[in-house]
């Protein structure tokens, strides 16, 4: 047991404030994982042992690695502290979370990047990492194409040619609706303004839009592009699995130094991806990502969007 553990403290004190009954409450529950000795004294577990505030109010003591060693006892504890409404002292949280919660803050799309070159190791590590992810009986349903170099270039010039020539295929799915409804078309709009703002797009200059809007084929000029397919004898339920696994590999390259663009651009063109990779219609293209160092000087990288707080689209029930 690491020495460095921190214990978190159930206060004998309710929400509303009251004094937890009957008196003897932390005595019965940490009895619960104690030890009769052969003097027939009681010795209080390691991991749940009775205590008391500095002003009398009593108190158990929870050590978290009771959760490894008896999950069942783990669960009984704070489903006692729950179901009681009774005070609590949390645990520090632990270096790990915090790593992890600063990187998901950090994150952002980016959309234009450095040349420097992000090696084939590299997206195989982050590959790996993001495999980790859950998926509906572990079916694994994601395939990706990882680009560089020259593979990387034809395609994009392909993809530009098509979108400059205003050619049309149809998407293997529908990413976005027909109609856009408040709220999601206010977040829409807002999210256009801001960035064409940064970047020095006036409302209605409609050339530089759609110029900008081409700059998706060329993965924004990121040296490493990623398509991603799902084989048609699977059932579209299991995009749910493929965006938890895109969402690994975009924390993944985050954490790494790296930076990122999920783009849905890439499901206008299926024919031409599918022509230029060389893969037949049973694999339909589910999307890409720009992969790569970001130009800290672009100012469209400076874009930050706004989220709706937690509550907004939460619904808390039995806290």
């Amino acid at each position: 047991m690491g020495k460095n553990t921190k214990n978190f403290v159930i206060i004998g004190m309710t929400h509303s404030g009251e004094v937890f009954r009957p008196s003897d409450w932390a005595e019965r529950l940490c009895s619960l994982t104690s030890l009769l000795k052969n003097d027939k004294r009681v010795k209080y577990s390691q991991f749940v042992r009775p205590g008391c505030t500095s002003t009398g109010v009593k108190t158990v003591i929870v050590n978290p690695h009771l959760r490894e060693a008896d999950p069942l006892a783990w669960k009984f504890v704070l489903d006692f502290a729950k179901d009681h409404k009774l005070q609590f002292e949390s645990p520090p949280v632990s270096p790990a979370y915090t790593a992890v919660a600063e990187t998901f803050r950090a994150r952002h799309s980016v959309r234009r990047f450095l040349p420097t070159p992000v090696s084939r190791d590299v997206v195989a590590e982050l590959l790996e990492l993001a495999s980790r992810s859950p998926s509906g009986t572990n079916a694994q349903p994601w395939k990706v194409y990882a680009l560089a170099d020259m593979d990387r270039a034809i395609l994009s010039a392909a993809l530009l040619e098509q979108f400059d020539q205003d050619a049309t295929e149809k998407p293997d799915y529908e990413y976005y609706p027909d109609h856009w409804e408040e709220p999601w078309l206010s977040r829409r709009r807002k999210l256009g303004f801001d960035l064409y703002g940064l970047i020095g797009i006036p409302k209605g200059d409609k050339p530089r839009m759609k110029e900008q809007s081409g700059r998706n084929f060329l993965f924004f000029d990121a040296p490493v592009g990623l398509i991603f397919t799902l084989d048609r004898r699977l059932a579209q339920g299991m995009l749910l699995d493929y965006g938890v696994f895109i969402g690994h590999l975009i924390i993944a390259a985050q954490a790494r130094g790296l930076a990122s663009c999920m783009q849905t651009a890439f499901i206008d063109y299926p024919d031409t991806v599918r022509r230029f990779l060389g893969i037949s219609d049973q694999e339909m293209i589910v999307g890409g990502l720009a992969l790569g160092y970001p130009d800290p000087e672009a100012p469209e990288n400076h874009l930050v969007t706004e989220r709706e707080p937690v509550e907004a689209f939460t619904t808390f029930r039995g806290f």
